[in-house]
């Protein structure tokens, strides 16, 4: 089989690599926030983060290195789209793969990884299958294709020991945006668009950035410029915003039910009210709780995603939780609580 191979790869294990990032950050006086929930990004004669608890971060330059930017609109979210990746995890015999990140060019695409499992065996992982968030909801469909793909070329494979999902964030032309926020003032920067590849594009926002920040030019910026338009990209920038228009159809159509009575036990779906739309979760006691099904990012309908039991948005990749707590940008906020009585005796 014909094959590109590029020499010298490096991998990283992503959370010592991380770790070590963290432990260099403290160590020059650095401080790390977990766990606080930002409201808003404002950009001024002083850069500010709003956050839920209602404490403001001033700053001379801010980053928003969160997937996706949830400081933005528009300007960054019409160049790139959330897809859903998913990834299987089996038992090889130890080293009867070479290490190497290896990747094809079908679409959907798939790519492997190998790191090591015990004294006897190796972990191949093997992902792919990608698609629109919020647009499909057959996981375990997708975790059979990966299956069947990667057996005839591993038929050393012994069982499936893990499977799950990610998001990746796609952007037009393949490389990442990093640089100064689009339509904001020179305070505000971004990184996202990472293409799957995020630890090498986190390493080059670091190094890009950090030279911008401080007022210098850096011989990459103009290639992941956020600001950049690619006319070899605009047949994919014309495809996946007119994927994005027609999520907007979900408005006009009706609900995944007629009835609150006919969703199942832990599990979710949308109704409709009227003219609008409701997302409801009909918990393991039965209990329903009930949330606008209107995505607060952009006001497209979100879909209940059964596997991770997520209300996905379509079309900029936003996720809620079962209950409807924002847990993935663009969107700040939850989805916001609606009544149910009125729905209750529905027939």
């Amino acid at each position: 089989m014909p094959c590109l191979r590029f020499p010298r790869q490096g991998q990283f294990h992503p959370l010592r690599y991380l770790t070590g990032i963290a432990t260099a950050f403290t160590r020059l006086g650095g401080r790390l926030y977990t766990s606080t929930r930002v409201t808003a990004v404002r950009s001024g004669s002083r850069a500010t983060v709003e956050t839920a608890s209602g404490r403001v971060v001033q700053a001379d330059a801010i980053v928003m290195a969160t997937n996706t930017p949830v400081n933005d609109l528009l300007a960054i979210h019409l160049k790139q789209a959330a897809y859903r990746t998913y990834v299987i995890g089996a038992r090889i015999p130890r080293g009867s793969v070479p290490a190497a990140l290896y990747w094809d060019t079908q679409d959907p695409y798939h790519y492997i990884r190998r790191r090591p499992w015990d004294d006897r065996s190796d972990l191949l992982i093997v992902g792919g299958e990608d698609h629109k968030t919020g647009q499909a909801d057959d996981t375990e469909k997708r975790h059979a294709r990966l299956v069947q793909w990667a057996r005839p070329y591993f038929p050393m494979m012994g069982k499936i020991e893990f499977q799950w999902s990610g998001q990746v964030m796609e952007s037009m032309d393949g490389l990442a945006f990093i640089g100064r926020n689009p339509m904001d003032q020179s305070k505000v920067y971004v990184a996202t668009g990472d293409s799957g590849m995020g630890m090498t594009h986190g390493t080059i926002a670091g190094m890009l950035i950090t030279e911008l920040i401080r007022g210098r030019t850096h011989p990459w910026a103009g290639l992941y410029d956020p600001s950049r338009v690619r006319l070899r990209a605009t047949p994919e920038f014309a495809q996946e915003n007119a994927n994005v228009v027609a999520q907007y159809t979900d408005w006009v159509t009706g609900g995944d039910v007629e009835r609150i009575e006919d969703i199942p036990s832990n599990s979710g779906a949308i109704l409709r009210d009227g003219m609008s739309k409701i997302a409801v979760y009909r918990d393991e006691q039965g209990v329903c709780h009930a949330r606008s099904a209107v995505c607060p990012h952009l006001g497209c309908i979100v879909s209940w995603n059964g596997t991770e039991q997520t209300w996905d948005c379509p079309c900029h990749g936003s996720r809620f939780e079962k209950l409807g707590k924002v847990i993935n940008g663009p969107a700040l906020a939850d989805l916001a609580s609606v009544p149910l009585e009125k729905h209750a005796t529905r027939s």
